[in-house]
């Protein structure tokens, strides 16, 4: 009887822990790209450009992408959909368009876990080249949300944001 009281203690206290860490997390990475920002921003401003250097992408060569829309206006996406567990399905819109500064999306997860995100794209000047800076808003359900203490979505996001901004800056300083 004392196990069960201990292990429904320990389970009470995730869910308490769970519940005051919140739901929201944001994640955000720049580059240094030694390309002029309008190269940068023709990389970036087109779901079909920015699949190009999307780390997601190139962990399925046999993911299924279909497009609708006129590419690089709000409105525009395209949906996915793989068999590879870390890349699922799901679709991403274009919400807004700050023309040679910053794109705005939706992205909306169906699998593995269903979820909703905003993502940021922005470019700025930074010298002779062009910052860019990717972020992404979203948040995890409650009790899921118990991994952000082991910082699991930083880290899987992290690395992935890192490989698609250099995938980027590849492209961009060819």
């Amino acid at each position: 009887m004392i196990i069960l009281y201990i292990v429904l203690g320990i389970v009470a206290l995730i869910l308490v822990i769970a519940a005051i860490i919140g739901t929201k997390w944001d994640i955000e990475r720049s580059v240094s790209i030694q390309a002029p920002v309008d190269r940068v921003w023709g990389m970036v401003n087109s779901l079909h450009q920015l699949n190009s250097w999307n780390p997601w992408m190139a962990k399925d060569p046999n993911i299924h992408l279909e497009y609708s829309g006129m590419d690089g206006k709000t409105g525009a996406s395209f949906a996915w959909k793989s068999q590879v567990k870390n890349v699922g399905e799901g679709s991403q819109t274009i919400i807004a368009v700050d023309e040679g500064k910053a794109l705005t999306s939706r992205v909306d997860f169906i699998k593995p876990f269903a979820g909703t995100g905003t993502a940021y794209l922005r470019i700025a000047a930074e010298g002779a080249g062009t910052r860019a800076t990717w972020r992404m808003e979203s948040s995890t359900p409650y009790p899921m949300n118990i991994i952000k203490i082991f910082g699991v979505i930083e880290k899987n996001m992290d690395i992935d944001f890192k490989a698609g901004l250099g995938s980027l800056k590849r492209l961009c300083e060819k």
